[in-house]
């Protein structure tokens, strides 16, 4: 049985002065990546080349750096290796930070890397691995790469790219020891590469997957959230086997062409980004069987084309890129959500909501096991 309800009252956050490098008050602008670093939650906002600092602790502003002094160019994600943040920039660079107080350390970029519209970044060993999408053909595809990158110095380790990978339209990917796995939209598949040699592992393709959007690794396996099939597919990463697919018919998950996916701590959750009522799923890493799903319709969480997700202790961090659904500053360009991992309540809106609810929100869940 499942908990029925829960009260969600939001926390909210009080704004502090900003440090060096700001370039104003709080506010975001298509978010689209999220990483802790430094104590810290980084934003990178796409639509106006900035990278913003958030103290989770209290969801307050730090500060804001942007395109003038840091080479941002459309910053689409963002991770962490040690000491350091690179953010990956869909023009065609990388960025490289200091976590603790956000200075400016270098821009990758060079034909020699060959960036084609980064869209993922994610630390491997003493590598740094970055997605391509890749550019659209004449034919109206578009062909995907990973770069693959020595952090401590920036150079040039190898691109992973040829026929054999199937990178047709990659849109997300997930490290798990020794490889790292890709989910591809376009080519209905996932792609596991061994990321010392950048050889090819398997492809897995076929057994439901229709348009894999994105991918963690948790538990020996990796969770497919799939847009195309409104479900969550679980992959065997020893065998690269589907074990199953998980789908919203018994009304248990709350997927809506769920698309990204992170998962820590025994747990995974799904992001279904569009629609009036966008939602957030938790589910086992053990037995996928589902916790709660919250969404705007029970509770004042303001969801709008959700993008991305972190976590910090035990609270879960989700960013939307608009603010269609939402009753915060400059409600246009977009804003995070604080929940707790536990039960799914609501902590804080950053901005604060200029409209606060007191809503009692049930969480949503079906009373039996599916």
């Amino acid at each position: 049985m499942f908990i029925a309800a829960a009260t969600c009252a939001a926390t909210l956050p009080a704004q502090v002065a900003g440090g060096a490098g700001t370039t104003g008050v709080l506010e975001f602008d298509s978010p689209s990546g999220l990483a802790m670093g430094g104590g810290h939650l980084w934003v990178t906002n796409e639509a106006n080349n900035s990278v913003s600092e958030i103290n989770p602790s209290n969801g307050s502003w730090i500060a804001s750096f942007n395109s003038k002094n840091y080479g941002f160019r459309q910053p689409s994600a963002i991770t962490r290796f040690g000491p350091y943040l690179f953010v990956a920039n869909a023009v065609g660079s990388v960025s490289e930070l200091r976590a603790s107080n956000g200075a400016f350390i270098r821009t990758i970029s060079g034909s020699r890397y060959r960036f084609a519209n980064p869209v993922a970044i994610a630390t491997a060993g003493t590598l740094i691995l970055v997605l391509n999408a890749g550019r659209h053909n004449s034919a109206g595809s578009s062909v995907g790469s990973i770069t693959e990158i020595r952090a401590r110095s920036g150079s040039l380790v190898r691109t992973v790219s040829g026929s054999s990978f199937a990178f047709a339209d990659p849109t997300a990917f997930a490290v798990s020891g020794a490889n790292v796995f890709v989910a591809d939209k376009g080519d209905y598949s996932v792609t596991e590469v061994r990321i010392a040699t950048g050889g090819l592992v398997r492809v897995v393709a076929g057994q439901g997957l229709s348009a894999p959007d994105g991918i963690a690794v948790e538990n020996g396996i990796a969770w497919v959230a799939d847009s195309g099939n409104n479900a969550v597919t679980e992959i065997a990463i020893a065998t690269g086997t589907v074990i199953t697919t998980e789908t919203d018919s018994t009304g248990s998950y709350g997927f809506g062409s769920p698309s990204v996916v992170i998962a820590t701590g025994g747990y995974v959750f799904v992001a279904s980004p569009f629609g009036s009522s966008p939602m957030v799923t938790k589910m086992s890493a053990t037995n996928s069987q589902p916790s709660w799903f919250m969404c705007n319709t029970n509770g004042p969480y303001y969801f709008s084309l959700l993008s991305a997700f972190a976590v910090s202790g035990t609270d879960l961090w989700v960013a939307s890129r608009s603010g269609a659904n939402s009753a915060t500053p400059g409600a246009r360009t977009g804003s995070l959500t604080e929940l707790s991992t536990g039960d799914g309540s609501l902590i804080a809106t950053v901005p604060i909501p200029t409209t606060v609810s007191t809503t009692t929100s049930t969480i949503v869940t079906p009373s039996t096991l599916p």
